[in-house]
C-alpha cells in the first residue's frame, strides 16, 4: 500500500545529532506549536528520553514532533521525509477536515521499521508482540509499529485510528477502520486530503456482481466488525462507502454529525439516513453499487 502525496508540509522541529557514534539522537527543545499544549510536548520529550538507550542500540533516529515521538531505522533524511511528506501532512489535514475537536493529549510512538526483519524482531523485543499482519498496527498504549518497508500507506492508515480517539472517543468500528482504509492510498494537496481507488477495490466488484454483499445496513449495525466472517469484505465495503460520500461531499459533515449524535445513534444509520437525506437508502445502496462497479484500479 503506497500514499500518494503531492504537497510537503514543513516541519523543523527534530533533534540534532549528539553523538557521533551513534545514529540516534536526543531530541532537543523546540518551539511549542500554538496548536499543541505545552504539557504534550513536555511529555513527548519524556517518552523519547526514556526511549533513547532501545534507539541507541539499534542504531535509530528519533524525532519529536509532538503529539508524535517517531523512530525510525532508516537514517534521519529518510525519518524527515516521512515526518514531513507524510505523518504531519496527513495530521493536518485530518485535524482541519475532520477532527476538529479534541487533540491527543499523551504521546503517540510511532516506530518505523525498514525491514519485516527489524519490524517483527523489535516488536517481539520491546512490546512482546507477534504480529499478525506484515504492514503495521495501533496499540492501544498509543503506540504504532510499522514495516514502512511495505509503503506509507499503513502508517497513515494506522495514523488515522491513533489521532480520532480523543477527537470521538466512541466511534463505531465500521466508521473507525473504513476512514483509516479510505486513507491508504491518498493525495495530500493544498491542505486536503482525499482517499483513492485501492487494491482493495477487486474483492469489492466480485462480492457486489456475484450477489455476495450483505446490505449496508447490516454491516453498519453489526456488533462484530472483526468477526471472521465478513472481516475482509466489512474493510472494503466500509472504505468504499466513506470514499463515495467523499466524492459527494458529504464526508466531512457526515463524521460531525456521527461524532455529535453519537449518543442516541450508536453505530450510525440514522445519521447516514440523514445525510442522504430526502434519498431513501436503499436507492442511495443501489447508486452506491453501480458506483463502485464503475471504478477501476491498476495494481
Amino acid at each position: 500500500m503506497r500514499t500518494l502525496v503531492t504537497l510537503i508540509f514543513a516541519v523543523t522541529c527534530f533533534a540534532a545529532t549528539t553523538s557521533a557514534r551513534a545514529a540516534s539522537a536526543a531530541p532537543a527543545s523546540v518551539p511549542v506549536p500554538a496548536t499543541q499544549p505545552g504539557i504534550v510536548v513536555e511529555k513527548c520529550h519524556a517518552l523519547a528520553a526514556k526511549w533513547r538507550a532501545r534507539f541507541d542500540a539499534e542504531r535509530m533516529t528519533c524525532i519529536v514532533s509532538p503529539p508524535f515521538v517517531v523512530a525510525g531505522d532508516g537514517g534521519r533524511q529518510r525519518l524527515n521525509g516521512y515526518v514531513d511528506h507524510t505523518i504531519r501532512g496527513a495530521d493536518d489535514a485530518l485535524r482541519r477536515k475532520f477532527f476538529d475537536r479534541a487533540r491527543p493529549t499523551e504521546p503517540i510512538l510511532m516506530l518505523l521499521f525498514e525491514s519485516a526483519e527489524s519490524y517483527k524482531r523489535l516488536a517481539k523485543k520491546w512490546l512482546d508482540d507477534e504480529p499478525s499482519t506484515p504492514y503495521g498496527y495501533f496499540r492501544r498504549d498509543n503506540i504504532m509499529v510499522m514495516n514502512v518497508g511495505t509503503g506509507t500507506g499503513t502508517l497513515v492508515h494506522e495514523l488515522v485510528h491513533a489521532v480520532i480517539r480523543p477527537d470521538f472517543p466512541g466511534v463505531p468500528d465500521w466508521f473507525n477502520e473504513g476512514l483509516g482504509s479510505l486513507f491508504e492510498q491518498c493525495t495530500l494537496a493544498d491542505g486536503d486530503i482525499r482517499g483513492l481507488e485501492n487494491w482493495r477495490l477487486p474483492a469489492l466488484q466480485r462480492a457486489i456482481r456475484a450477489k455476495k454483499l450483505r446490505p449496508l445496513r447490516e454491516l453498519i449495525e453489526d456488533p462484530d466488525f472483526y468477526g471472521d466472517k465478513h472481516v475482509g469484505l466489512n474493510y472494503a465495503q466500509a472504505r468504499y462507502l466513506l470514499m463515495y460520500l467523499q466524492e459527494q461531499g458529504k464526508l466531512a459533515d457526515f463524521y460531525k454529525k456521527l461524532r455529535a449524535d453519537h449518543d442516541e445513534d450508536k453505530h450510525g444509520l440514522a445519521t447516514l439516513k440523514a445525510i442522504i437525506a430526502p434519498q431513501a437508502l436503499e436507492e442511495f445502496e443501489k447508486e452506491w453499487r453501480a458506483w463502485v462497479l464503475e471504478l477501476r484500479f491498476a495494481n
